[in-house]
């Protein structure tokens, strides 16, 4: 553990609630006591994927930085290994080989959010001076490090080596995300309309549906946008 990561953390933060070198933050909620009991929830055994396609939502309009994905077949001696006979080298050999790479924006689609995405201006350190921090005080440039230019690398490579060495994506899949899922159906009550939602409009919804929400209980928000987009077929507009 760094000694004295953080000196002050920001007002009603958790940061140091699960320990100084904690990454996963209320994550730890989620205990196997919580994943036994969505396991008890379950009645019909209907399963579901709760992200987009990853080549949603299609083109760039919605945010110019980020771009579809981009498959393409490995390469076999300068030949594509797609569809490639192995026999071509053994003919003792049957198999038939596809094997394809891909790149990924990680942000394009659902987005693959840890919390080394978005942290914050904050003094962190009480001597006046705001650093570049995220969660429990884990710091950009040391741990959060970006990458050296590279001028002679492809446009999409001239910052190839960009890392998170805390607070990395891999947290929330080394420790699991099953658990009792709850829904806050902010589409059956404000539709399709443009609609701040505030504490007092969650609270509202909540006494109304009669949801009940626990400790460590993952909660979901359904606003309709995912519906929106797939209507779209992959030709959203910038006012979406």
């Amino acid at each position: 553990m760094k000694k004295n990561r953080w000196q002050r953390r920001p007002p009603n933060s958790n940061w140091g609630e699960f320990g100084p070198d904690d990454q996963r933050g209320r994550m730890n909620w989620v205990t196997r006591e919580k994943v036994l009991q969505g396991v008890a929830e379950v009645k019909e055994g209907i399963t579901f994927v709760l992200s987009l396609p990853l080549d949603y939502p299609g083109g760039n309009a919605l945010n110019a930085r980020r771009h579809p994905p981009r498959i393409a077949a490995t390469q076999r001696d300068g030949r594509q290994n797609f569809c490639y006979a192995v026999g071509q080298e053994n003919p003792l050999h049957t198999d038939v080989i596809c094997d394809d790479l891909v790149l990924l924006t990680l942000q394009y689609s659902t987005q693959w959010d840890s919390f080394a995405h978005v942290g914050g201006m904050f003094d962190a350190d009480g001597d006046g001076a705001p650093e570049q921090v995220f969660y429990n005080g884990y710091r950009a440039g040391e741990e959060i490090v970006p990458a050296k230019e590279n001028s002679n690398a492809e446009p999409w490579a001239r910052f190839e080596g960009s890392r998170a060495g805390a607070l990395g994506i891999q947290n929330l899949a080394e420790h699991g995300a099953q658990g009792r899922g709850v829904m806050i159906d902010l589409h059956a009550h404000f539709g399709r309309k443009r609609h701040a939602v505030g504490f007092d409009d969650l609270k509202r919804i909540i006494e109304m549906d009669k949801v009940e929400i626990e400790r460590g209980d993952i909660v979901c928000l359904h606003t309709g946008f995912a519906e929106m987009l797939l209507e779209l077929k992959k030709n959203p507009t910038p006012e979406l």
